[in-house]
């Protein structure tokens, strides 16, 4: 006779109870990764709004037309930092040379989305030089520049000759006329003039970066060469240009051009940078070839220290002298790193333009070009130049191995 077994068998209380605690686990695992995931999706979308707000008032270094950079964003149009998020994308004040919306087609289809991170704060913004989010609980920094002046304060060297590549000299200097129209910082224009010297040199100072209308006006015949300079940030080269026809030929328009390199020969009013492998501060940049990291200066701590060092005295001292143009060959990478030329004159210290250094290995020449002294706001004269002092500012540990001064003159 077969005997029918019924299984009576279930999940006791202790094992229904573990299996709850388990699930309960699990599912608090994967909340708490759940969680992380939404935060570092909103980090992500945080960064990257704020590397498109950063462009959009400073412009795009990639797009480019002709191989040179073409977009500018709202200080390229304007002259100056925008006051306000807002101003992106509206107009501030009926600005005739506002062009925007500077944002992208994405940040533009939320009118006020752009204003807030991914957790619906507000970013912090207001004409600064950075824009910061709080959203997350902790900062997120967006730096939109190092410093203002590298983005509106930028000079252009040139020099203008006629068609026989005659130089204008002293006859014809004064009947030539370079203008270059600029945002004035307030929505709308103004045009900066400026004349050469007797060797066609000039130099356009404090200007903003963007593509800029440049005309270069040989004022008796009104003839006038019209051009679109591209400034960039950090902007100091040389251009030169040529009418075309023979105004300058004869009547003193071709004067010898010259220049003479002066080196470090002394201590100079100032010396708070440390040296290198050399006795004294000024033996570690005097050389005619820079040396690199074989003798140099370099700062220390986390401010500016500053070396100045006599120079040679001139062997022509004769001539008029069109400009002064200071050397530095420096280095450094990063952790605020800067350098910016030095001038003694008669006692005060007058600094080129703050350079934020990027190389860590390559050292690489800047240069500061003085038309006049500028203690005086006169021409230079050969007893200015005699007891004149160049030097550098270091920042943090910057390092230089070269200074020099080089003088232009005419005969």
């Amino acid at each position: 006779m077969l005997t029918k077994i019924k299984s009576e068998a279930g999940m006791s209380l202790i094992e229904l109870t573990a299996i709850i605690i388990v699930v309960g686990i699990l599912t608090s695992m994967a909340m708490q990764s759940m969680t992380v995931l939404v935060e570092d999706v909103r980090q992500v979308g945080t960064e990257r709004e704020l590397e498109e707000l950063s462009v959009a008032i400073v412009g795009d270094p990639d797009i480019t037309q002709n191989g040179l950079r073409a977009d500018f964003g709202y200080v390229g149009d304007i002259g100056s930092f925008p006051p306000n998020l807002s101003a992106l994308q509206n107009n501030p004040g009926g600005f005739a040379t506002w062009a925007g919306p500077y944002t992208k087609p994405g940040l533009n289809q939320d009118t006020l989305g752009y204003k807030t991170d991914e957790w619906g704060s507000a970013y912090n913004y207001s004409g600064g030089l950075s824009i910061t989010s709080t959203g997350s609980g902790t900062t997120i920094t967006r730096k939109v520049a190092d410093a203002s002046s590298d983005y509106l304060l930028n000079h252009l060297n040139g020099t203008i000759r006629d068609a026989n590549d005659s130089l204008p000299g002293a006859i014809y200097r004064d009947s030539v006329q370079i203008k270059i129209t600029v945002p004035n910082g307030a929505g709308g224009t103004v045009t900066k003039q400026y004349a050469p010297n007797a060797a066609g040199a000039f130099t356009l100072d404090s200007l903003p970066v963007g593509i800029h209308s440049l005309d270069l006006i040989y004022v008796p015949d009104n003839d006038t060469l019209h051009r679109f300079q591209t400034i960039l940030p950090r902007h100091k080269s040389a251009v030169s240009y040529a009418f075309a026809d023979g105004y300058f030929s004869g009547g003193g328009g071709g004067p010898t051009s010259s220049s003479e390199i002066l080196y470090p020969v002394g201590v100079g009013t100032s010396s708070q940078l440390l040296d290198e492998n050399c006795a004294v501060n000024w033996q570690c940049v005097d050389e005619v070839t820079a040396d690199d990291n074989s003798t140099f200066v370099k700062g220390e701590g986390s401010g500016w220290n500053r070396d100045s060092y006599d120079t040679q005295n001139s062997t022509v001292s004769t001539g008029t002298i069109d400009s002064v143009v200071v050397y530095m060959v420096v280095v450094g990478s990063g952790g605020g790193k800067k350098a910016s030329t030095s001038l003694d004159v008669s006692g005060s210290y007058y600094d080129g333009s703050e350079i934020n250094l990027t190389s860590v290995s390559s050292y690489t020449t800047y240069s500061t070009t003085y038309a006049v002294n500028p203690n005086t706001s006169s021409e230079w004269s050969w007893t200015d130049i005699d007891v004149l002092q160049v030097g550098v500012q270091l920042k943090k540990e910057a390092k230089c191995t070269q200074v020099y001064a080089e003088v232009f003159y005419t005969n």
